[in-house]
């Protein structure tokens, strides 16, 4: 690697990463894309591999090296391997310039999405770079994610980078076509977004009056013996400070308990009796384990416990997407010996079921107006709002595909618990929660966040943040929140723009194909 190399490689991987959260500068993702295009136009096909290779590790040490505060091997992995695919992209990119560089511009757009749509799957999958994570700040043009999902702003934005290449260095005619394109796409994408959010503003919704608690404990003391039953008893005190403002449902973080709760029973029995005196619901993360007979052994889980009022039992949610390397090595069902790899993570299981909560709270109906959801009570009819939760666990949250699961299962509310405490007071908490507002968005769903060190807080359906608890704050928050009616054009399709995306490559790719297999045949 030269220095012009590493010039353009610094300049390309810093711009991106001032594009994702905490960073409002989402605009320079597009940007960036842009000078990379523009350095490959002098390098040969055959060194594009490698420096696309180097372009994703760049971006991605300087994006994800938070996760080195939890596992450096964790984040050896994601960002070594998630780098793999940049190199391909990139080839693939340059394969086509050769043979026309119009066709191979327009191409980009559809493979990165095809790209990012692949990246959903396998144990090694890691789906925290997506270019459409850099414009969670720009609420009015992502709102056709309900049509798209994600992946159509991550392909707004690589086109947009196309265009912008066009104005930049383009003939006079492409230059004047591109520009105007440009405007018109991302003026109509924002003018509907304003539009869409202001006809939710205009709606009346059922409303639920949700609360939760960011207890602020390092992760690593809490789980010391000697202070397990303070961080349980700092838990439901604060739950008990909340009675007084009357909420239908209190959230605690990712394995708030840090204790196996279901072989707790005093406390146990602590919050059945809170729930029961108060006739308030509780959601909580705690770690899980169940026996199999057939292998002789425990699998542990990452799970969610749910009680309500009257019931003397709880029901369960187990984490489904694990992070890499750091909740359980990859690929350990087909390898068990994998398992007895000590990388400095856990030994978790992934569960298998879409898991819904359903109560029932009395009707309160709202719209929103001067910043939150003015809630009265409905006099009228039914008396009664049924809600139906899913709990989302940290990781999951970065997955589109296994959130709209929820949806589809029914769910009409969604809590996201995490513990991002592992990651300091670094970019992985503000990306983490900022990455929640797309999932609001795709589902027109309104999601409670609660994180044990921050940042939690509570997101409406069209992605505003109505109010939140800073990182690194004791912090209790309430506040009325709508519950959702109707399912958007994504939650009934899912990942169909990815998918075509795929299709649309792949076609590209056996036109190429076809056209130099022929030329060869002719030159024969």
């Amino acid at each position: 690697m030269d220095s012009v190399e590493l010039k353009y490689l610094l300049l390309v991987s810093l711009m991106l990463t001032f594009s994702f959260p905490p960073f409002p500068t989402g605009v320079l993702a597009p940007l960036a894309l842009v000078v990379f295009i523009r350095f490959l136009r002098k390098q040969p096909l055959k060194s594009h591999f490698r420096l696309g290779y180097l372009f994703g590790l760049f971006w991605g040490a300087f994006t994800l090296f938070w996760i080195a505060a939890s596992t450096l091997p964790g984040a050896i992995l994601a960002i070594t391997i998630n780098a793999l695919h940049y190199a391909v992209l990139w080839w693939l990119f340059g394969f086509l310039r050769q043979r026309n560089e119009r066709m191979a511009l327009f191409a980009l757009p559809p493979m990165w999405v095809a790209l990012e749509y692949l990246r959903l799957f396998s144990d090694l999958r890691f789906n925290w770079l997506n270019l459409a994570y850099t414009q969670t700040y720009y609420l009015p043009f992502i709102q056709i994610a309900e049509f798209t999902g994600y992946d159509g702003v991550s392909f707004l934005v690589v086109l947009t980078a196309v265009l912008l290449y066009f104005v930049f260095y383009g003939r006079r005619g492409a230059r004047y076509w591109s520009l105007a394109t440009m405007v018109i796409l991302i003026g109509a994408t924002s003018l509907f977004g304003l539009w869409r959010m202001k006809h939710f503003s205009r709606r009346t919704f059922p409303l639920i009056h949700a609360a939760l608690v960011q207890p602020n404990v390092d992760p690593y003391q809490k789980w010391e013996p000697a202070f397990q039953e303070e961080a349980f008893r700092m838990l439901l005190e604060a739950s008990k400070d909340l009675i007084p403002l009357h909420p239908h449902l209190i959230v605690w973080p990712e394995t708030a308990t840090p204790f196996y709760l279901r072989t707790e029973t005093d406390a146990l029995q602590e919050i059945h009796q809170f729930v029961d005196s108060t006739g308030i619901c509780l959601l909580t993360g705690t770690p899980d384990y169940a026996y199999f007979p057939d292998e002789k052994e425990y699998h542990t889980y990452n799970a969610a416990f749910f009680f309500a009022p009257g019931r003397r039992f709880f029901e369960t949610y187990y984490k489904m997407a694990l992070v890499p390397a750091a909740e359980s090595m990859p690929f350990k069902k087909t390898f068990p010996f994998l398992r007895k790899l000590d990388v400095g993570g856990g030994d978790f299981f992934p569960g298998d079921k879409f898991s819904v909560f359903e109560f029932k709270v009395p009707r309160f109906r709202g719209k929103y107006f001067g910043g939150k959801y003015q809630a009265v009570a409905d006099t009228s009819g039914n008396q009664q709002t049924t809600v139906k939760l899913s709990a989302v666990i940290c990781y999951e949250s970065v997955f589109p595909h296994i959130v709209r699961e929820f949806i589809q299962n029914g769910a009409n509310l969604l809590t996201i618990i995490t513990n991002d405490g592992w990651f300091g007071l670094t970019n992985g908490p503000y990306q983490h929660y900022r990455y929640a507002v797309y999932r609001a968005i795709e589902n027109r769903v309104s999601i409670i966040r609660c994180a044990n060190t921050g940042i939690s807080g509570f997101i409406d359906p069209v992605g505003r943040v109505l109010e939140k608890a800073p990182l690194g704050t004791r912090r209790d928050l309430i506040h009325w929140i709508p519950v959702r009616q109707d399912l958007t054009f994504y939650s009934r399709h899912g990942e169909w723009f990815g998918k075509i995306s795929l299709g649309v490559s792949f076609i590209l790719f056996f036109i190429i194909f076809s056209w130099v297999i022929g030329r060869r045949k002719l030159n024969r």
